[in-house]
């Protein structure tokens, strides 16, 4: 009796949970639209050889969101778009933390070159 009570509250729960129809009614041009700014982005950041693998990841998930777009499936469009946004930002700042060390270990070696006690 008592787990009848449960199969019950399980099945009446299941029943009011919406379905997936309700991913198709999203509109990922946006994001579509945002992940390639933000790919645009990294490239000018250096991605393209500082971060290699990551901007190759934003930009296999930006296809695959377009792919998707062109079938319809605008759902699964939209998270494509939102995994090449994140990619791409990930991609950007991994670029930009290449070029900060880069900077720093050529600051610290210029600071290791100078004399002795100062510039006198």
């Amino acid at each position: 009796m008592r787990y009848t009570g449960w199969m019950v509250g399980a099945l009446l729960m299941i029943a009011c949970t919406p379905g997936r129809a309700y991913m198709n009614d999203v509109n990922s041009t946006p994001t579509i639209a945002e992940a390639e700014r933000l790919i645009a982005d990294a490239q000018q950041a250096g991605a393209d050889s500082l971060a290699s693998e990551a901007i190759g990841a934003a930009r296999q998930a930006l296809e695959a969101a377009r792919g998707f777009e062109q079938r319809a499936e605008r759902g699964r469009a939209q998270l494509e778009a939102l995994r090449a946004q994140a990619e791409a930002r990930y991609a950007r700042a991994a670029a930009e933390r290449e070029l900060a060390q880069r900077e720093e270990t050529r600051a610290r070696a210029a600071l290791a070159a100078l004399p002795p006690g100062g510039d006198r």
